[in-house]
């Protein structure tokens, strides 16, 4: 079969930008070996010189848009017309369309041709509009958190139909001998006082920059015999890969103003050979941002390479809770954060090789490729129907974590005390939209809830 897959973000020949482009080399190239003619058209940069392969896999860098996020369509009509073109030669060609983490509005230039996509995250603008905007045959997503996000905002948006969403998680590499550690170059190496913390993320806010100083200045002040270092990659200067990202110099000011300035040390982002072993060389590995994580490759790349890893509470990373080398704290608890640093770092060397057993056997790659070849070549489904319960019943909602007495917005970043809806739910998982007239604590909860998208009506969707 030949495999036109359109990637809005650019792909380079050295350089990985983000899990998603990973995720996606990953999959063309696994295509390919199995037989199918795949090619690949992306965002063109400054960066990029013509066409180039990766593993057999031709790119092409012929879509003349932004390519960096946010807006990634904000360019002159007649860049849009020249993209249109592009695509339009290569749905011809192609027997099949595929949109990795689809942000491609320009629809009409698809003509008829049979869409399968996948989302890879349910916080830009570009995931949003495109779910809800814009008709694909079947939609692939990473974990079964992000396909719920995705059929409920169908649903609660008043969506009368939605395609098949299927669930195919991320494959990751999990070698039968852990790499050999290694620091990154212009990094000092370790020496035995040293308790060496890694943010293998890219530099911006919401991953938890912030929240990696303040809990490595905590991890400091009570292991005052420990040289306490947090190792941050960094864009190339100017890359323009994503605006949201921070640049050293703003890095380093952050820094300062949380006392962390003696503590950080950025340094080149990295190749993907070089991953393993860098993640190899930590202590602990921190993704204890607010970033609503649509997989969470980061951390189970860490506990695959032989690091143990502290996540907040956050989107899909709470599907990992089961999974030795992984500690899950709520956002924002930088004290419960330093905890679990402190108590991973003295973890036992058995308990991560049962989380590294259990990610080889649930994340394989192969078993993510012959996902992805089953979906995009197969007669694909028909679309489901969505019916709204008409008794006004409720539910908690995907993007909602129950945590105590209080539940936790993943999209807010708030956690508020429920306390007479929390015990509710624990006997229920619906609960009666109208006015009780039993409890007006209750009643207000439950309102307080709705208003802020706690609680969601229930809903159902036809097999597919």
């Amino acid at each position: 079969m030949r495999i036109a897959a359109v990637s809005v973000a650019p792909l380079l020949p050295d350089v990985v930008i983000g899990g998603s482009q990973k995720i996606l080399v990953d999959v063309l190239t696994g295509l390919a070996r199995n037989g199918h003619d795949v090619q690949v058209w992306c965002t063109g940069t400054s960066a990029h010189s013509g066409e180039f392969e990766i593993s057999g896999v031709g790119v092409h860098p012929e879509l003349k848009l932004r390519g960096s996020f946010p807006a990634t369509h904000q360019v002159p009509p007649f860049k849009l017309a020249a993209t249109t073109q592009v695509l339009s030669e290569m749905a011809d060609w192609g027997d099949r369309v595929y949109l990795h983490a689809d942000a491609v509005y320009l629809r009409h230039a698809l003509g008829e041709t049979d869409i399968v996509r996948s989302i890879h995250d349910y916080v830009y603008e570009e995931a949003l509009v495109s779910t809800l905007a814009f008709d694909a045959t079947t939609t692939i997503v990473p974990s079964n958190y992000l396909k719920s996000c995705i059929e409920t905002t169908a649903a609660i948006t008043g969506k009368e139909s939605i395609e098949s969403v299927c669930t195919i998680p991320n494959g990751v590499e999990v070698h039968a001998e852990l790499p050999e550690p290694k620091l990154p170059d212009g990094i000092a190496p370790r020496s035995k006082d040293d308790l060496i913390l890694l943010f293998p993320h890219r530099p911006e806010p919401t991953k938890g920059l912030v929240e990696a100083f303040r809990t490595a200045v905590e991890v400091q002040l009570r292991e005052s015999s420990r040289n306490v270092r947090l190792l941050l990659p960094m864009y190339p200067k100017g890359s323009g890969f994503d605006e949201a990202a921070s640049e050293s110099d703003e890095v380093q000011q952050l820094a300062a103003e949380h006392d962390a300035e003696s503590i950080v040390e950025l340094h080149e982002w990295l190749s993907p050979s070089e991953i393993p072993s860098y993640l190899a060389a930590g202590d602990v590995t921190l993704c204890i941002g607010s970033f609503i994580e649509s997989f969470g490759l980061v951390p189970m790349e860490s506990v695959a390479n032989g690091t143990p890893v502290v996540c907040s509470r956050v989107g899909a990373l709470r599907e990992f809770a089961d999974i030795a080398g992984v500690t899950l704290t709520p956002y924002g608890d930088m004290s419960s954060a330093a905890d679990a640093v402190l108590s991973a770092a003295s973890g036992e060397a058995d308990q991560l090789e049962a989380g590294r057993t259990l990610i080889r056997e649930t994340f394989s790659p192969q078993a993510m490729v012959e996902g992805y070849e089953r979906v995009i070549s197969r007669r694909l489904s028909e679309r489901r129907d969505i019916y709204i319960n008409k008794d006004n019943q409720l539910q908690l909602a995907p993007w909602s974590d129950v945590q105590g007495d209080r539940i936790f917005n993943d999209y807010t970043r708030e956690s508020a005390r429920y306390p007479k809806l929390v015990t509710a739910l624990e006997s229920t998982r619906n609960i009666n939209g109208n006015k009780l007239l039993i409890s007006a604590s209750l009643d207000a909860e439950i309102l307080h809830a709705r208003e802020n998208g706690i609680l969601i009506p229930k809903f159902e969707i036809s097999p597919a």
